[in-house]
This record gives C-alpha cells, sequence and structure tokens, in this order.
C-alpha cells in the first residue's frame, strides 16, 4: 500500500534535488523559479512562450520555435501565452484566444506576425482588423462574437493571472514545466539548447521518482 506522506515527501525531495542541481550549474540565462509555478497534469513536459504578436524579437523567434515544436517527442507540449500591452497593443490575447475558439490560430498565428511586422498592418485598429480578418477568410462578425464569449473571457483572465504569477516583465519569455525561465540573449541556438537540456533533466528527475517508487520499501 502507497504511504502518501512517503511519496509526497519523495517528489518534493526528487524537485529539490532537481532544481539546485539545475541552478547551480545552470548558465546565466537560466533562472530557477520561486516559487515553481503548477503545470497541468497530465504527464507532458510543458514549455511555455511567452509572447506578443506586437513583439518584433517573437516574430523573429516564431519560424525557429516551430520547427524546434515539430521535432519534439510525444512527451513534450509548447504552450503559447499571449501578453497584452507590447509597444501598446492591447490586443494580442483577444486575437490568439478568438481565433484558437474559431479554429483558425494554426492557419492564421504566423500571419498575424507577417501582418504586423512585414506589411504593417495595423491590427490595433478595430477597422483594420476586420478587414485583415475578412481578406484572411475569417468572417468580422463571427470573430467579435466568439471574442465576446465566455470561453475566450477564461482564456484571457487565465492568461493575465499566469502572466502576473510568472511575473513577466519582457517577451517572449520561455518556462520548462513551470520550474525554469530561460531567456534568449545569446540566441536562438542557445535558447533551445537550454530548453532541450532543461526537458532531458526533468525526463532524468522522472524516472529517479519512478524506480524509488517500484523499489520495495523498507520494513
Amino acid at each position: 500500500m502507497l504511504n502518501i506522506k512517503w511519496f509526497k515527501s519523495l517528489l518534493f525531495t526528487a524537485f529539490t534535488l532537481l532544481a539546485t542541481a539545475a541552478s547551480a550549474q545552470a548558465p546565466s540565462d537560466i533562472t530557477p523559479l520561486n516559487p515553481p509555478q503548477p503545470v497541468e497534469n497530465d504527464g507532458k513536459i510543458e514549455v511555455l512562450e511567452f509572447f506578443s504578436y506586437a513583439c518584433g524579437h517573437c516574430a523573429n523567434l516564431d519560424p525557429a520555435l516551430n520547427i524546434w515544436a515539430k521535432r519534439q517527442s510525444a512527451d513534450v507540449k509548447l504552450k503559447r501565452i499571449p501578453v497584452d500591452g507590447i509597444n501598446g497593443f492591447m490586443g494580442a490575447a483577444a486575437l490568439f484566444y478568438t481565433l484558437e475558439a474559431m479554429g483558425q490560430l494554426d492557419r492564421l498565428h504566423t500571419k498575424i506576425f507577417e501582418a504586423i511586422h512585414v506589411d504593417r498592418v495595423i491590427l490595433g485598429s478595430p477597422a483594420i482588423l476586420n478587414k485583415w480578418l475578412e481578406k484572411n477568410g475569417v468572417d468580422p462578425r463571427k470573430f467579435e462574437e466568439v471574442q465576446k464569449s465566455f470561453t475566450v473571457d477564461t482564456n484571457i483572465k487565465r492568461a493575465r493571472k499566469m502572466n502576473a504569477d510568472y511575473k513577466i516583465s519582457s517577451v517572449p519569455t520561455m518556462v520548462v514545466n513551470g520550474r525554469f525561465q530561460v531567456s534568449q540573449t545569446a540566441g536562438p541556438e542557445r535558447l533551445f539548447a537550454n530548453i532541450d537540456r532543461l526537458i532531458s533533466d526533468v525526463r532524468v528527475d522522472r524516472k529517479v521518482v519512478a524506480m524509488k517508487m517500484a523499489a520495495p520499501a523498507k520494513k
């Protein structure tokens, strides 16, 4: 029979050892989060990207991030969290979650970056946004209807809470499994190398926990 107190103690010890080891060996562009943040209990290693469509660095990172995400194993998931207010653009979260609810996000996510940073389209203007949506096959009236939905409102509020909980002060910011923040000051190649390293650390940590759980309890 599993001893719950022993199991909780084991998990705490394993996570503490992981955080301590990673902190001691981590380069300056990896920062342990204090306190760590909860992640979804689905067994996957969660990688968050806090971003804004108005951020040029986010736009430049996006192609490389898409390539990185496609080569990940099934135990890793990338989750994007929009941040409002970057360069005066307050509509990033509403645009992101409305298109997601309409099933249009995958098709238009990169096009939004291109519209803002290549074509210089001012999507923060409702009238201009409506014209852009219509040009890209989205009914502006349906978009406005979905934007007012409970689902979109809930997602926007959750994103704002996560921005506060993770103390996001700049974008893009990457976070691995709620425990480590990774900056891209040294460029995308270093960024993804650091993320891959942290993912490997999480896998090792999980194996250690699984092995200890499988070991017979001492009498």
